[in-house]
């Protein structure tokens, strides 16, 4: 062999070895777009994940990746794109069927609105997991999910019968899956926004990335047992006085525990009812200055209670508020319609001291002042006999009466207390007195 032959051979083999590297790289980048190979994906809302995902103490979670920490699968998980497809010859290649228990990401006009409106960033998306493919129906019931009529054995959920129907499925309600879309859940169902509430059913066409069930190996050591989960139909599973040793800024208060009762009444019979909270308070004989109510329907123990109140900002703001000083806390169970429900109320009642502004206050002031003085000068007028004693009586009862009001309010005021109900209705009354007074004041002065 010539001396050039080998050299030619030799470069030959040098482009191939240099080459490969670039054609591996170029297969490995367009596996990647083509949903062949797995790729990293950042997710929002991990914590409607858990415990498959990471869920940080700051939103309400268990877990702080600062004392320990977080496998990055947790944080960041490895899915396949989803890519559309080459159709040739009427057949689609390279596209991955979606089924039961995948997880999914997708984004779509609906997820960025409710992005927004929880303050996050709306182009980010959703993740969550395939529960319902076209074709199927699902229906919630007493906190569990039923498949075609059969309940689902969920071992990746965060805890047993924890799914409760939301305004989009409420609970007891049968929804068939239509072509094209499919039911999706988070797996800590109780703060998750999914198909049960704004999201509705999820479009193909918004889904962006797969992860397959049968590829979440690295998650099941997270996961329950649920072989027994049927065992907890209608048991309940909330301990009230445990909940309460969460709120130590709080203090139970039996008579809300019993307006919160009467609400619960109201709402488990007529959802709409016209039975306030300011009622069902009035009712039991609790008043304060500042009251607050929340509400949720389902099963929790204690500590998912308050971590779900905790994790709305609306509710958790109300815990956290120093203003409020009682608590009351009901549990009704019943069925409405053949359905299975549980309400769970909870009442709140706070007082802060009043605060008037300096012209009232000097307004009321003036006003003693003034009767006082009126008050010294009519009262001389016993002596008078040409004067209508009857009238002047009468004038003197009334000045009397506006004066000892001013007083009170005075009083009241400088103690920075509220006014009472009883109170306020004599300030309304208050200006008939002056009337009459000046009614009185005019007669008496024409004798």
């Amino acid at each position: 062999m010539s001396s050039s032959k080998v050299i030619i051979r030799f470069l030959n083999i040098a482009v191939i070895l240099l080459c490969a590297p670039i054609f591996w790289m170029a297969f490995n980048e367009g596996g990647k777009w083509i949903g062949l190979t797995k790729v990293p994906v950042e997710v929002v809302g991990t914590g409607s994940m858990y415990p498959s995902l990471f869920w940080d103490q700051s939103e309400g979670g268990p877990e702080n990746f600062t004392l320990a920490p977080i496998a990055e699968f947790r944080t960041t998980p490895l899915m396949y794109r989803r890519f559309t497809g080459i159709t040739f010859l009427g057949q689609t290649y390279f596209r991955r069927p979606l089924a039961y228990g995948d997880l999914v990401t997708f984004a779509s006009a609906t997820t960025r609105n409710i992005l927004a409106q929880e303050g996050k960033n709306p182009h980010s998306g959703f993740i969550k997991r395939i529960i319902g493919v076209p074709g199927d129906t699902i229906e919630l019931r007493d906190g569990y999910v039923l498949k075609n009529g059969t309940p689902l054995p969920e071992p990746y959920i965060n805890t047993p019968r924890s799914t409760y129907g939301g305004s989009t499925l409420p609970d007891c309600r049968p929804l068939q899956v239509g072509p094209g879309q499919y039911f999706v859940l988070g797996d800590n169902r109780k703060v998750s926004s999914d198909s049960r509430f704004e999201l509705g059913l999820v479009s193909d066409q918004d889904i962006s990335f797969i992860l397959p069930y049968s590829e979440q190996s690295s998650y099941q050591s997270l996961w329950r047992d649920p072989s027994r989960d049927q065992e907890l139909v209608g048991t309940p599973t909330l301990n009230t006085n445990e909940f309460y040793r969460y709120l130590t800024n709080l203090r139970p208060t039996p008579k809300l525990s019993q307006s919160s009762a009467r609400r619960a009444q109201a709402l488990l019979t007529n959802p709409k009812t016209t039975y306030s909270m300011e009622q069902a308070i009035l009712d039991v004989g609790y008043s304060n200055v500042i009251l607050g109510e929340f509400i949720t329907y389902g099963h929790y123990s204690a500590e998912e209670l308050y971590q779900n109140l905790l994790s709305q900002s609306n509710t958790a703001q109300q815990l956290k508020n120093s203003d409020y000083d009682d608590i009351g806390l009901a549990i009704k169970t019943g069925e409405v319609n053949g359905c299975p429900t549980q309400i769970i109320v909870g009442h709140l009642g706070g007082y802060l001291p009043a605060t008037y502004e300096a012209s009232v206050v000097e307004s009321w002031q003036k006003s003693k002042d003034s009767l006082i003085s009126v008050l010294a000068s009519w009262e001389k007028g016993v002596e008078y006999n040409q004067l209508d004693q009857s009238k002047l009586t009468e004038l003197l009862v009334l000045l009397r009466r506006r004066l000892a009001l001013a007083e009170e309010v005075l009083s009241v005021m400088s103690r920075r207390e509220w006014l009472s109900d009883t109170q306020k209705a004599k300030i309304s009354a208050d200006q008939q007195d002056a009337e009459r007074i000046n009614q009185l004041a005019n007669e008496l002065n024409q004798e």
